[in-house]
């Protein structure tokens, strides 16, 4: 008998090992899978270069490092929605698709009377949380480099959007922890913390980033603030690979249009590309590109602070927050549901072992009451000795 649970040992943990190798190779909830489409769609351009995307007249619609698929598709800033048709070489040719209907502002209160006095933060606070996926991310004019590891410029965007929030009644939580190093697997690191930031049940969850491309492309029409200080567009970007696209894509339609009202111009477009780069994760999640490389981090940071005018127009301050999708799965781990499926793959490849063995369901079904049957009663004599 001893013999017998030996073997029956060894072949739940062999079941066990594979189940787990089966659902990495499925990519099963909870598990990040390197070289996945998903993984391959959040990439970047690393080769210093960049997509130039243009009508079917040549005419330059928008410039991203973003690796672009055809059937991607991007939202000017004056809301004509084009289709990503053909792409050679650093060119990606689209069609027009038409005009983009007008979005209706969820209605809330105005920005200068979200905080209160004294800078007070209103009742039914809500709290905004902004991570950064790629840490290093750096503006060239101010640091002499595109990229500083674990320490980039990105971080000093993310600090004045939190400081312009806070001051209009928001609280922040905002994450600087590096996820370095910049690579396709970047946004499986820094699923751990966006899963971590959605335990406060944030009413938004924003991945700041900056873009690669001309200094020109980024560089908006006007400058902000009494001291005439320059700032960037910026870019928001939509994974279209998982199932909140559509709830994300609404809200950047409604923040485009709040930011337009407040501040035309700032924001040159939706990009809608493949790839998931954490969205699945909540229905208010948004990548936003501050900038790029090429412009100062003082005009990115003055962007940001604009940006955040925007966000009491739709998320309101007296209503409370937003339901907001919870995870359903861990970051880059087991979570139950993979647990789950693992004991279902142990138990059907016991029965399989079982019936190959006994030849019958009923020889499975005696091999099982034996077994048990004399493990326990052998038990229950040692312990009455």
């Amino acid at each position: 008998m001893r013999q017998w649970t030996s073997r029956l040992l060894v072949i739940i943990m062999a079941a066990a090992i594979l189940g787990c190798a089966g659902l990495l190779a499925a990519g099963a909830p909870g598990f990040s899978q390197p070289g996945s489409d998903a993984e391959r769609y959040n990439l970047e351009r690393t080769d210093g270069k960049y997509y130039t995307i243009v009508d079917e007249r040549g005419k330059p619609l928008d410039y991203t490092a973003h690796i672009l698929f055809p059937g991607d598709e991007f939202i000017t800033a004056n809301n004509l929605r084009y289709w990503i048709s053909e792409i050679k070489g650093d060119i990606a040719t689209a069609r027009l698709m038409g005009q983009e209907a007008a979005v209706a502002v969820v209605p809330g209160s105005r920005p200068e009377t979200v905080a209160g006095a004294a800078g007070q933060a209103v009742a039914g606070q809500q709290e905004i949380a902004i991570y950064h996926t790629h840490s290093d991310e750096s503006y060239i004019p101010t640091e002499g480099t595109s990229s500083v590891y674990a320490h980039g410029g990105v971080f000093g965007v993310g600090n004045a959007f939190a400081a312009k929030l806070q001051s209009l009644g928001f609280k922040v939580l905002h994450s600087t922890r590096s996820h370095d190093p910049h690579d396709a697997n970047a946004y499986a690191r820094s699923r751990r913390t966006a899963v971590e930031m959605l335990k406060t049940q944030p009413a938004a969850l924003f991945d700041l980033h900056r873009d690669s491309a001309p200094p020109n492309a980024y560089t908006a029409a006007y400058t902000a603030g009494v001291n005439s200080q320059p700032v960037t567009k910026l870019g928001f970007v939509v994974g279209n690979g998982n199932p909140h696209a559509s709830a994300n894509l609404q809200f950047a339609k409604e923040l485009k249009a709040a930011e337009d009202k407040l501040h035309p111009g700032v924001v040159q477009g939706i990009l809608m590309t493949k790839g998931n780069f954490n969205q699945d994760l909540s229905s208010r999640a948004l990548l936003i590109e501050v900038g790029a490389d090429t412009n100062s981090q003082q005009a990115a940071e003055n962007s940001a602070a604009m940006f955040a005018d925007a966000l009491p127009q739709v998320l309101g301050s007296a209503a409370g927050s937003p339901s907001v999708e919870w995870p359903l799965t861990g970051a880059n781990g087991a979570n139950w549901t993979a647990v789950l499926w693992i004991g279902v793959i142990v138990v059907a490849a016991l029965v399989v072992f079982l019936y190959i063995n006994a030849g019958s369901w009923q020889g499975v079904w005696d091999q099982l009451r034996r077994f048990f049957g004399s493990e326990f009663g052998n038990r229950l004599k040692d312990k009455n000795k």
